[in-house]
């Protein structure tokens, strides 16, 4: 069983060094980040649903890691993620269940510390 907190310090670490070592191009990417997940129409815990549901559909586990801990610092529900899933399925077919489950996994070791 893939240890997702061991891959979130991971993922985080390697973003440390990626970002202090691409100078205005990774700060530019982080202002985007936060400018677009900033609380508009959308409040930001549904933007990190939809982002988690993105990360799915692409089939990328850092950034699914990453957006199932940023939706849980944002309150999601367990409930919520589950349907977040449903929609990447629907969207992304047979692949989406794997990563799907891969998103689940991350999500109740991560909710287990809650």
């Amino acid at each position: 069983m893939t240890d997702y907190k061991q891959e979130l310090a991971e993922v985080m670490a390697n973003n440390k060094n990626l970002f202090s070592s691409t100078g205005a191009t990774g700060k530019a990417f982080l202002n985007v980040h936060d400018e677009a997940i900033k609380a508009g129409a959308l409040d930001s815990k549904t933007k990190a649903l939809e982002a988690l549901a993105i990360a799915i559909t692409i089939r990328c586990e850092g950034c699914i890691i990453q957006h199932v801990q940023g939706a849980i610092k944002l309150g999601a529900t367990r409930d919520e993620i589950v349907e977040t899933i449903n929609v990447a399925i629907m969207m992304g077919g047979g692949p989406s269940t794997v990563y799907g489950g891969k998103a689940l996994a991350c999500a109740d070791q991560l909710l287990g510390d809650k």
